[in-house]
This record gives structure tokens, C-alpha cells and sequence, in this order.
């Protein structure tokens, strides 16, 4: 069996971390380590995380001043020693079949990353009954990379199995707290001969106030914007169109809409958007709405925010 190393970035997350690490030390797939990355946690997030490593010497933390999560997430892959990596977050839990379905479909597939689904909870989760069988798709570099940008194969880093090696190579960007994961995961794709994508939700997402995703600074999504268009290939032309409008979207939809760079991707974009018919279709149906006026596709998101 071929060591796993999970890492698991910490910042001030005592009352969830327990959760997170029985879930880790609960998986069927035993041959893994679990690396643990204190972010310089103020509340005793450390002497939680310490506890439990002297319980299981499969747990190793690692103590760093607060340096964000993507410097945590870096510092777990030089501190990892598996032949694969996957990443948790510290308040999330994962299914107890997480780390063998994805190393099996791995294999299976002869794939260099396998990526899998993730369900959303507040506070109980509850994994699913599995089948026999994952169902799974395997894709090219370039597949794989297209469906990342349509918004089909999920940003975020964990539910999915990356090589250690690969990975040192292409580090989390620490300057960003947002889309660092989107493009960490856009390189690492563009480095692969085959993705396999694993439609099980093998992964328990917990939605909170207080997480980086509810604390996003507006000027992140901009730097994810020019990252991307550094990054624009002609035969992904239109799919990297959908995402650089979603993204300028986003800052639409945070109050923004007056600056004029995002006003400019909007009009930029919104053409190549409505025509594709690979664009998610409530994007296709925001694009269309923003030549009645650029504010449009922001009411509409207020309203139907209101009306949920």
C-alpha cells in the first residue's frame, strides 16, 4: 500500500478539530499520516491537535506563525513523506472511505490525480451509503483543465488526491486567501496525463461564519483574475472566458460593479458566455441579463438571495 499523507491546516478551529482528526483516524484506507499545520492558532486549537498526537503517532503537528492557509497547506507538503497527498480542512470532516476510493480510482484509472465530490453541513454530518463501485470519469490534462474552469470539477484542494512530488513543484500562491485553490489545481491538471473524477461525495464541507470563504477581500478575486488570464491557452479560450466572468461576477455581486476593470471584463466576456453551451446555465443566464445594464446580474443575486 502506498503512504497517503493528509494534511490538515488548523487556524483557531478547537471546537470542530476533534471532529476532523477521529474522521482521519477512522478511515478505512490505514497506511496514511496525518499532518497537521497550526497556522498560529490564539485559542487551544494546539493542545487539542497534541492531545490527539500523543493518542496516535500517526498524527505529527507542526507549529508556524499565523502565514495563512495556503502557507499552512505549503509547509504540510515539505513536511509530508507519502507517496500521495490529500488535504482537510480543520473544520471538516471526511467520509470514512474518502483516502481508499480515491487511491483505488487512481489506480484503477492509471491516473495521476483523482478528484471526488463533497457535501455541505452545518453541524452533524452524515455520510453517505456507498455503492459496491465508484462511478467515475477519467479525463486528459486539457479535459480535466476544462472542466475545472466550467465550474464542473470542484476548486477546493481536498476531496482529491494529488502526487507529493507534483505538488511540491506547484505551491499554494500564499499571497491570495481566495482561487489560490483554483489555481493550484489548474497547474497541477496541466501537469497530469489523466484526471479521474469520482462522483461521490467523499468529503463533508462545513459552512460556517468566521471561515476565509465568508471573509474574502474583493482585491483576491481581482489577482485571481489576472492569474487566470496569464494562464489562457487559445484551445481553452472559452472556457477560461466563463471563469474570468464568473469571477468578475463575484466582485459584482460584493457592491463593486462600479469599478471599471470589472465592468470591462464583464462586457469582455459576456458574448463568448451566452454563446458557449458548455456555460453553467445560470451564468449564461447573467450574462445575457448584464446587457440590459452591468448592475442587472447584482440585483438579480440580491433578490434571489432575499427570496431563498
Amino acid at each position: 500500500m502506498s503512504l497517503v499523507s493528509v494534511i490538515v491546516p488548523v487556524y483557531n478551529v478547537a471546537e470542530f478539530v476533534d471532529s476532523c482528526l477521529k474522521s482521519l483516524l477512522g478511515q478505512t484506507y490505514k497506511d496514511i499520516e496525518i499532518v497537521v499545520v497550526d497556522d498560529g492558532s490564539t485559542d487551544n486549537t494546539p493542545e487539542v491537535c497534541s492531545e490527539m498526537s500523543r493518542r496516535d503517532p500517526r498524527i505529527r503537528v507542526i507549529n508556524q506563525s499565523n502565514r495563512g492557509v495556503s502557507a499552512a497547506r505549503n509547509k504540510g507538503v515539505s513536511e509530508a513523506r507519502g507517496e500521495y497527498v490529500c488535504f482537510v480542512d480543520g473544520d471538516d470532516i471526511a467520509h470514512p472511505k474518502m483516502v481508499e476510493r480515491l487511491v483505488r480510482s487512481l489506480e484503477s484509472a492509471h491516473a495521476d490525480v483523482a478528484c471526488a465530490g463533497y457535501e455541505r453541513f452545518t453541524s452533524h454530518y452524515v455520510p453517505v451509503d456507498l455503492p459496491h463501485e465508484s462511478a467515475s470519469c477519467t479525463f486528459s490534462a486539457q479535459a480535466a483543465c476544462s472542466e475545472l474552469l466550467y465550474q464542473r470539477i470542484p476548486n477546493g484542494p481536498w476531496a482529491k488526491l494529488f502526487p507529493r512530488v507534483v505538488l511540491a513543484d506547484v505551491p499554494f500562491l500564499e499571497s491570495l486567501r481566495l482561487g489560490e485553490d483554483l489555481l493550484m489545481n489548474f497547474d497541477v491538471f496541466s501537469r497530469s496525463a489523466q484526471v479521474v473524477v469520482l462522483e461521490e461525495p467523499l468529503y463533508g464541507y462545513r459552512q460556517r461564519e468566521g471561515s476565509t470563504m465568508r471573509t474574502v477581500r474583493t482585491s483576491d478575486r481581482r489577482l485571481v483574475v489576472e492569474q487566470l488570464e496569464h494562464r489562457v491557452s487559445p484551445v481553452l479560450s472559452d472556457a477560461f472566458a466563463n471563469r474570468i466572468f464568473a469571477e468578475a461576477l463575484y466582485v459584482a455581486f460584493e457592491g463593486r460593479i462600479a469599478a471599471r476593470s470589472i465592468r470591462f471584463l464583464l462586457h469582455k466576456y459576456r458574448r463568448t458566455v451566452v454563446k458557449d453551451s458548455k456555460s453553467l446555465v445560470q451564468l449564461r443566464i447573467y450574462a445575457l441579463a448584464s446587457y440590459i445594464g452591468v448592475s442587472v446580474p447584482a440585483v438579480i443575486h440580491r433578490w434571489k438571495a432575499r427570496i431563498r
